[in-house]
């Protein structure tokens, strides 16, 4: 064949690829594009330069969930006396709270679901990692055991359920579930905050369904990762209230009143929230985004994992509160709007948290 039909063939090979790269990286671009246009309004809306990690909406929300939770008309009382002797306390035991087992409590029901799961050929790994999901403590538990030396593959650090399931297999399943059978139930005397344990595992729920469906929404995180620490939260919730449960105990002939479990919780949710995820021995960029939180950043400055923690819990709450006829759909809706989700993500996000399955 002459040089010159070579020439021309070579050349014209060379424009193809030339075509084919620019549209790659064109839908590239798009999709990036598309992306981000999902988490906020463009750029002339004044509402994204200014958004405040809390508002009096937001306040509102959350005010809503614990006065449900704890069964009380408001919780604004003064707090002195024994009372304020057990927010010490419990202050500081709050370095080592992350590390007791005995703070985080089991799901009663979900134990022996998960065993006939694991017995069970047809049910499949996303089947047991939803499962293990409904319960934060074994959440945890099973990520922390992914991490060890047997199980981990390289440097990485496994933060993703499936993955940890993956790695740990039936055999290494089950030893977690025989250990975590002795640990505690979340069980408390009826008559005393009822409400308390149902509604956070709710809460849990639903926030890790909408930390995922943002992270999904989005493409720059893993949604298996935005989905576990979419129930840390809920979790430090967890073991706030049995620390101080356990403080008071410590006061003799002082009743619990629910202002100063809210007091707790309130100050100190983050704080407890991030170092729970360290002892998971997750990444950096995990406990990033839970540090954001503590700092209290707009959502505007967050990275995208902790906007997916941000916007997760939020719409997690604000679920609780629409399924208890708190806030219609529209108020829900119009919250995250003001927080700078634009229409699209704010459906996503409590489309998702409102579909979540927390009653087992």
């Amino acid at each position: 064949m002459p040089s010159s039909i070579w020439i021309a063939l070579i050349a014209a090979a060379v424009v193809v690829a030339a075509v084919v790269a620019v549209l790659v990286l064109r839908r590239r671009a798009n999709a990036a594009f598309e992306a981000a246009a999902l988490a906020f309004p463009p750029a002339e809306t004044e509402q994204t330069t200014d958004i405040p990690y809390s508002s009096e909406a937001t306040e509102e929300v959350e005010a809503q969930y614990f006065q449900l939770a704890f069964g009380v008309a408001r919780f604004d009382y003064r707090i002195f006396e024994d009372h304020a002797r057990v927010i010490e306390l419990v202050e500081k035991a709050l370095g080592e709270a992350a590390e007791q087992r005995e703070y985080f409590p089991r799901r009663p029901l979900l134990l022996p679901k998960l065993l006939q799961a694991l017995n069970d050929t047809e049910s499949t790994r996303r089947d047991l990692v939803q499962l293990i999901l409904e319960d934060p403590a074994l959440a945890g538990a099973t990520l922390q055991r992914a991490n060890t030396a047997f199980y981990r593959m390289n440097a990485q650090p496994v933060e993703s359920l499936d993955r940890a399931v993956a790695l740990l297999g039936t055999d290494g399943l089950r030893s977690l579930v025989s250990l975590a059978i002795l640990q505690p139930v979340f069980r408390l005397p009826k008559g005393f905050f009822d409400r308390f344990p149902d509604l956070t595992w709710e809460k849990a729920q639903r926030s890790a369904a909408a930390a995922e469906a943002y992270a999904a929404a989005l493409r720059e995180d893993d949604p298996l990762v935005a989905q576990v620490l979419g129930v840390v939260r809920s979790l430090a919730l967890l073991v706030l209230f049995r620390l101080t449960l356990d403080k008071y105990r410590s006061v003799p002939s002082v009743l619990p009143r629910p202002e100063v479990f809210i007091r707790v919780m309130q100050s100190h949710c983050s704080r407890l929230a991030l170092e729970i995820t360290k002892s998971w021995q997750l990444s950096d960029a995990s406990l990033a985004a839970l540090d954001e939180q503590c700092r209290t950043l707009s959502p505007v400055e967050m990275s995208s994992l902790g906007r997916a923690v941000y916007y997760g819990d939020l719409a997690g709450t604000l679920g609780v509160a629409t399924h208890h006829d708190l806030y219609s759909a529209e108020d829900a809706h119009a919250i995250l709007l003001a927080q700078g989700l634009t229409q699209q993500l704010a459906d996503k996000v409590l489309h998702a948290s409102r579909l979540a399955d927390w009653s087992a």
